[in-house]
């Protein structure tokens, strides 16, 4: 399975990187909380579905933009934001074992908590660049990210750091949000 690795990453901005205009793009660019902008879009519909959470090794791109240079065991959490039964956002977070002391070993027991309320809420947060990237279902991320008339689209991913502690998150954009903001 083709994997979406370090040459079809893009920062914003870069040729190739940039989605169609409109509403697409704002999302994929968006600095803040996408979680936040989410809940908007959904209202009292916001719902998040735990998929897995466990102790795996990472990919290699993953390990890679994390800075992790040895194979190793890292916290995995896979989950998918959207409205009641319709995905809208698939994420996966990659936690090195080190991030997880102290008070952020809350990360192990979110349960269905969006990381997005605990990242942009409670701990001062720096945000590293954002990468895009198109993807479709023969990648390894698209396929992980696939859900029953939900295809993948954009992916976007970004290494947050809390007390210097990382963290990477990777977004997929699937395609019942894409419609929702194209009417």
């Amino acid at each position: 399975m083709a994997e979406p690795g370090l040459r079809h990453w893009r920062p914003r901005g870069v040729p190739g990187a940039r989605p169609r205009p409109g509403p697409v793009r704002d999302w994929l660019d968006e600095p803040g909380s996408l979680t936040r902008r989410l809940r908007a879009q959904a209202g009292g519909a916001f719902r998040v579905q735990v998929l897995r959470e466990y102790w795996g090794r990472p990919w290699p791109d993953e390990r890679r933009r994390l800075g992790v240079r040895a194979p190793a065991w890292l916290w995995i959490r896979e989950v998918r934001l959207g409205t009641g039964d319709q995905p809208w956002i698939y994420a996966r977070s990659v936690i090195p074992r080190h991030s997880l002391e102290g008070p952020l070993r809350r990360l192990r027991t979110l349960g269905r908590q969006p990381l997005g309320a605990l990242l942009f809420g409670r701990y001062p947060v720096a945000r590293g660049p954002i990468e895009v990237a198109p993807l479709d279902a023969s990648s390894r991320l698209g396929a992980r990210a696939r859900a029953p008339g939900a295809e993948p689209c954009w992916a976007r991913r970004s290494v947050f750091s809390i007390a210097g502690r990382p963290l990477l998150v990777t977004e997929v954009f699937l395609q019942p949000l894409i419609e929702e903001l194209h009417p």
